[in-house]
């Protein structure tokens, strides 16, 4: 199904009714990203009538549980929004990366062996995640210290390579996703999400905060 607002356009899974009778497994971190792609798969579902589970799972780390936290209420926010749809609580795994994250260690490596494990038992049929391009490059350097994320040629370029046929997002930046947030009129679900990864959460001064910053500011400008 095709979403679109003046910053791009997406398609959840199109054509989605070959999933109908399965599941899908979609990587929910307590972020507004992957917060919204499961509500865009839940709305999906429901206006098409379909008989898919949303199987959501986490990588809950230790090292900054806050990450995390928001993930039950996000959950139930969306149960409570499409209660005819079957989503299902999380499936965890725990780890403790003590901070040490960089690309040759990153999430991906504790997070990995679960979602084999969620396919290999049949749990799930495919998996899909919320990744999205950052923001301009120009925009990045404002940021300050935090390097180019999610650019061509710099930092966390190859996440987006290697998701481009399992993450919806992977075209568009935050400014997508915060305008689906206003054009739904779900802001109240925004605000259960945290895309802060330090251990204090919402710290505002983070590469991931400021793009958030960025991102509801460019919307509501």
């Amino acid at each position: 199904m095709l979403y679109k607002n003046k910053f791009g356009q997406v398609k959840i899974l199109e054509p989605i009714e070959l999933y109908d009778g399965q599941s899908i497994g979609i990587s929910m971190s307590g972020g507004a990203d992957s917060t919204l792609l499961c509500y865009l798969l839940a709305k999906t579902i429901k206006e098409k009538k379909l008989n898919i589970k949303i199987q959501p799972y986490n990588g809950y780390d230790l090292w900054a549980p806050v990450d995390s936290a928001g993930l039950p209420n996000i959950i139930k926010h969306i149960q409570k929004t499409f209660p005819s749809v079957n989503l299902q609580w999380p499936i965890s795994t725990v780890f403790d990366t003590k901070g040490q994250i960089d690309k040759h260690n990153d999430k991906n490596t504790y997070i990995r062996p679960l979602i084999e494990t969620l396919k290999l038992k049949g749990i799930v049929t495919i998996v899909i995640q919320a990744v999205c391009l950052g923001p301009p490059v120009e925009v990045q350097k404002t940021f300050g210290g935090w390097g180019i994320f999610r650019q061509p040629g710099h930092n966390l370029w190859e996440e987006i390579e290697k998701a481009k046929n399992h993450a919806p997002f992977v075209d568009i930046d935050k400014r997508f996703i915060m305008q689906c947030y206003k054009d739904f009129g779900i802001e109240e679900l925004l605000k259960l999400t945290n895309s802060c990864t330090v251990p204090v959460g919402n710290c505002g001064e983070c590469w991931w905060c400021q793009e958030r910053a960025w991102a509801i500011s460019e919307v509501y400008k």
